[in-house]
């Protein structure tokens, strides 16, 4: 048998990882996995097929205000997530515009939604089929730990702005003990407040979320509650 050298065998690149520290958003589509049923064999994903590829379209046209270099994003299942390609306080601003106004789009289109921001070390493989990192992490776990709507920032986040001397009340984050949250603590976050500056009129999110709440099922509606009354409790009127 013929011997086979090192040289003539196929030269196989290594994976390419970037690696950065960065401001990273997470979201995901409330109620998308109870409609895939694997182990019948089943997808019921059509019922939720418009809304994804509404959400995918939602998420390219923020990231694409912001480019090039400003924000990037992934998706896969139904996990959507942006990051800057720094931390810096530059950064931090592109990322609480951009997550705010992808998930506004998001509501006003009735799709269910919550998301979370955060800051860290983040690698993502090459053509982005990899994705590791604690500030994914962070952000993935506070935003699915969420009993609503919302967006919050995180623990992590509150604290890298604050050491630039930024104050996310100033950009509508708020804390609240009525940030409904299941095993983090309320007063750990900040969440979004749905209202950029103050309006004479109701927000034209409420009827929304109402219809939403309508479909989603009495086992739902809490959700939907507690975000409704979050949003009438801090809307803020022009002062007359």
């Amino acid at each position: 048998m013929a011997s086979v050298s090192r040289l003539d065998m196929p030269v196989v690149s290594e994976p390419k990882w970037n690696k950065a520290s960065c401001w990273i958003a997470s979201f995901d589509i409330l109620g998308f996995t109870n409609l895939i049923d694997i182990d019948h064999d089943t997808i019921q994903a059509e019922f939720v097929i418009d809304d994804y590829e509404e959400t995918l379209r939602h998420l390219e046209s923020r990231c694409d205000v912001y480019a090039p270099g400003g924000i990037d994003y992934l998706w896969f299942s139904d996990t959507f997530v942006m990051f800057t390609p720094d931390k810096t306080p530059k950064s931090y601003t592109v990322i609480q515009q951009a997550a705010k106004h992808f998930i506004e789009r998001c509501l006003y289109s009735s799709i269910p939604i919550r998301g979370a921001i955060s800051v860290g070390a983040f690698v993502r493989g090459h053509d982005n089929r990899s994705l590791i990192g604690r500030a994914f992490v962070d952000a993935h776990l506070f935003g699915e730990d969420q009993d609503w709507l919302g967006l919050i920032l995180t623990p992590t986040a509150i604290q890298m702005a604050a050491s630039y001397g930024l104050k996310p009340q100033h950009h509508d984050f708020i804390a609240s003990a009525e940030i409904p949250m299941r095993k983090c603590r309320e007063n750990q976050v900040m969440a979004y407040r749905f209202q950029n500056g103050a309006a004479n009129f109701s927000s034209p999110l409420l009827p929304i979320l109402e219809s939403m709440k309508q479909r989603a099922g009495a086992a739902h509606f809490g959700k939907y509650e507690r975000t409704i009354e979050f949003i009438k409790k801090h809307y803020r009127y022009v002062e007359a």
